[in-house]
């Protein structure tokens, strides 16, 4: 045989999460399962190899299975997010040791290629759906070359269907499905507009859903729609709803949703009820301040065209969860705001909710306009929001930016303040929709709920099995209808209960 035309194999690796966000994996092991999501760029690479070329894949999500050191393979694959960074290079070198040929691509090796100078063998800088197949094509007859670089944007309906038969999906608590790429928003900490650009990209309303259906065929009951924003195009997004109604309605085992979202979708009644009829369980909404000075100083205007207070109550008034993210340490941000950050939450009722420290992602306009004042501090942004912050805060020191936070977080998920929000939540349902009839008990779903009744009754600590008791009867007082998603509100709490309670020693490991 021809050398140039003999089988080629990929070992294709996703890179461990650090050890900080492990404290964040309790949902996952309540459930019994691995990890919260598959990286979708892995069948998204193995779908993209053009037809007549003879390659052979083998993957490792180092999140679910132990990396094969030893593989015999032709190239080594690494793609991860700026989260990955150190583990991205310490895998790069002991592969490179082992005199493999290493490929570098995903959002890190794009933010920040001007540090992988000499770690890889071929370096993938932006979106993968043309150059990948362009240097698998060159790369057989070896011709590649060092550097691949998307300049424009990509079509997305060019995307093809993601190849799952690798992936083991049991592992797995969601399904991701991208329907679009891309925000037409302009908040300055944000490096998606950097990376992907404001021009919103969508693929076409049937190859969405024919991702759905495989999902579903695959086993999956839960989707994250794994976009920057589900709103973009509203009238996409409405077409988009309709058709994902009608398709599920028709099934014994529908399919729920969830997805990240502008708090805009509260402006449209129409459109919430679209949301709830087509199942969407949680919106994750990036409200991060109710301080109008803030929300203007990052250019975050979509949040201020009507009162958040009232948007956020509307969403919850569709039976829908709005996982609401916060930030602190805005240039207006003194050590009033996390009062009024408590406050907000308490008065919008909303049981679920996650603070982050602000940050500067690379490139970003808040990057720059920090670094030109020197209060960019240590090194880069290391992807966790959460734990570390690179930004000089302006009207608080950094240990009080810090204390105020812990406290905050921990005062939000104490179990007699958590309790009496997802009361109030409970209370302010006004819409369940009635069209799932054909419906029946779903086998999966149930284990999946023993499971989180079990690890209540006879994992959690006294405070919290008193918690989850009190909420299942508050729900059976005030809704029954709502089990379901009491049960979902709880699968939360774990995680971020023992978060919030392991905060002061990541503090101290990292300050």
């Amino acid at each position: 045989m021809d050398d140039k035309n003999k089988r080629r194999s990929i070992y294709i690796i996703t890179p461990r999460n650090p050890k900080s966000i492990w404290i964040m994996d309790t949902m996952v092991n309540i459930l019994g399962t691995k990890a919260l999501m598959p990286n979708a760029a892995i069948p998204l690479l193995i779908a993209l190899t053009p037809k007549g070329l003879d390659i052979e894949y083998t993957i490792c999500d180092e999140n679910v299975s132990k990396i094969d050191l030893n593989i015999k393979c032709d190239l080594v694959v690494i793609t991860g997010y700026t989260i990955h960074a150190k583990r991205i290079h310490e895998l790069s070198e002991i592969f490179r040791q082992k005199g493999a040929q290493i490929a570098l691509g995903g959002t890190y090796a794009t933010i920040y290629k001007d540090k992988l100078t000499g770690l890889a063998d071929y370096l993938f800088i932006g979106e993968a759906e043309y150059i990948w197949p362009k240097f698998l094509c060159q790369w057989v007859k070896e011709e590649a070359i060092s550097q691949y670089v998307q300049e424009d944007y990509i079509d997305m309906k060019d995307s093809p269907l993601p190849n799952w038969s690798l992936i083991n999906l049991f592992d797995y608590i969601n399904f991701p499905v991208q329907t679009s790429r891309g925000c037409p928003n302009q908040c300055d900490f944000c490096d998606v507009i950097k990376i992907l650009g404001r021009k919103y990209r969508t693929k076409s309303i049937d190859q969405i859903l024919i991702e759905i259906k495989n999902a579903h065929l695959l086993g999956a009951r839960s989707i994250f729609f794994s976009d920057d924003n589900f709103l973009g195009n509203k009238s996409f997004t409405i077409n988009l709803l309709t058709e994902i109604i009608k398709w599920n309605i028709t099934q014994y085992s529908p399919l729920s949703f969830s997805t990240q979202i502008t708090v805009d979708v509260a402006d449209d009644d129409q459109l919430l009820k679209l949301f709830a009829d087509a199942r969407f369980s949680v919106l994750f909404l990036g409200v991060e301040t109710v301080k109008k000075e803030s929300l203007e100083e990052v250019k975050k205007f979509q949040n201020l065209k009507y009162d958040i207070y009232e948007r956020i109550r509307k969403i919850s008034s569709y039976g829908i969860i709005p996982f609401i993210g916060l930030i602190v340490g805005f240039d207006n941000d003194n050590e009033s705001i996390f009062n009024e950050l408590y406050m907000f939450i308490e008065k919008t009722y909303n049981p679920i909710c996650c603070i982050s420290l602000l940050n500067a992602p690379l490139n970003t306009h808040l990057y720059n306009r920090l670094k030109k004042d020197n209060r960019i501090m240590g090194s880069d942004f290391s992807g966790e929001w959460q734990f570390s912050t690179n930004i000089v805060p302006k009207q608080m020191n950094i240990n009080s930016l810090l204390a105020n936070y812990i406290e905050l977080f921990q005062k939000i998920y104490e179990p007699v303040n958590f309790q009496n929000r997802f009361k109030e939540w409970l209370l302010n349902v006004k819409y369940i929709n009635s069209l799932y009839t054909k419906k029946k008990l779903d086998i999966r779903q149930l284990f999946k709920g023993i499971k989180i009744f079990r690890y209540f009754i006879f994992q959690a600590d006294h405070k919290v099995k008193k918690l989850f008791l009190n909420c299942l009867y508050l729900t059976w007082q005030i809704n029954p209808k709502l089990m379901r998603r009491t049960f979902t509100i709880l699968a939360h709490y774990p995680h971020f209960y023992n978060f919030v309670n392991e905060l002061q020693c990541i503090r101290d490991s990292k300050f």
